[in-house]
């Protein structure tokens, strides 16, 4: 099973707010199972996981990186950014399991992003 994780950071007052799911009290990057056996990217699957939250319009989200995550169970996972400029609208639309929260309230979680593999998406 191969498993996909996205977040979506937004800056406020220059503080990074980033897009989480709370599971159980605990907070965690929105992960999602890509079927092998279906025609759809990572990215697709991405984009369709966050359609079913309830986001309905794409148009001024920006891909930022692409990054990996150690996920819960100890595997890597490909790790999708995007980037908003307006996030409180957005958290409106979604589902109320997803969250934006500060970077500093997210330290331990952002530990598991593996920097050295970051690859950025540049307008």
């Amino acid at each position: 099973m191969t498993m996909v994780a996205a977040t979506v950071i937004a800056y406020d007052n220059d503080m990074p707010y980033f897009l989480v799911q709370e599971v159980d009290g605990k907070e965690q990057f929105m992960s999602v199972k890509v079927h092998r056996h279906h025609e759809q990217t990572s990215l697709g699957v991405i984009l369709d996981s966050f359609s079913k939250a309830g986001v309905k319009d794409f148009d001024n989200w920006r891909l930022g990186e692409l990054s990996t995550i150690e996920h819960q169970d100890g595997k890597m996972a490909p790790l999708y950014s995007f980037h908003v400029k307006e996030y409180k609208a957005l958290q409106n639309e979604l589902k109320d399991d997803l969250v934006f929260k500060d970077g500093d309230e997210l330290s331990e979680l952002l530990k598991t992003i593996q920097p050295s593999t970051f690859a950025t998406f540049d307008e």
